[in-house]
């Protein structure tokens, strides 16, 4: 006569009688709100809010000027004296800026076909200082970082 028998199963551990089974304490893992308040415990209340609006810090200066495009337009001052050359570039920036250009390039030339020193480069960046402090410009840079290496100014007009 054969006797069955009854398999012996494995008892079915939950999460408690896991750690019991193994002489350990579970961990009591926080709460929602215990983790909102360590989450929010470094944060004012004006961070949390522009956090929650979508609104973004203003962007630096070098942040703006990555944003804007190669020149659009130039203005070549080669054989111009110093009154014509101001002239001219007045009028440039003037017909840019009403034409919605962001960024235009002024050639003045290193002066090296000058008699003497070269004059233009100094003038145009005298007039675009002026043109910077009254905020009819955004600002200008070199081609080549320096003057006196340069030919021409990259000038940065403010966004309409």
């Amino acid at each position: 006569m054969i006797v069955a028998r009854k398999k012996k199963t494995v008892p079915r551990l939950d999460r408690e009688n896991l750690y019991t089974a193994f002489g350990a304490e579970p961990e009591k893992s926080p709460g929602f709100s215990e983790e909102l308040e360590k989450d929010l415990a470094h944060k004012d209340i004006k961070a949390i809010l522009r956090e929650k609006s979508g609104e973004e810090k203003p962007l630096s200066d070098r942040e703006k000027l990555k944003s804007y495009p190669p020149p659009q337009e130039e203005l070549d001052l080669h054989g111009h004296t110093g009154s014509e050359a101001e002239r001219k570039t007045m009028n440039f920036l003037r017909q840019a800026v009403a034409l919605n250009f962001s960024t235009v390039r002024i050639i003045t030339g290193k002066g090296l076909h000058s008699n003497g020193p070269a004059v233009l480069p100094d003038l145009v960046e005298t007039l675009l200082k002026e043109l910077q402090t009254e905020k009819l410009i955004f600002a200008f840079a070199w081609e080549k970082r320096e003057k006196h290496r340069s030919g021409a100014v990259v000038v940065y007009l403010p966004f309409p």
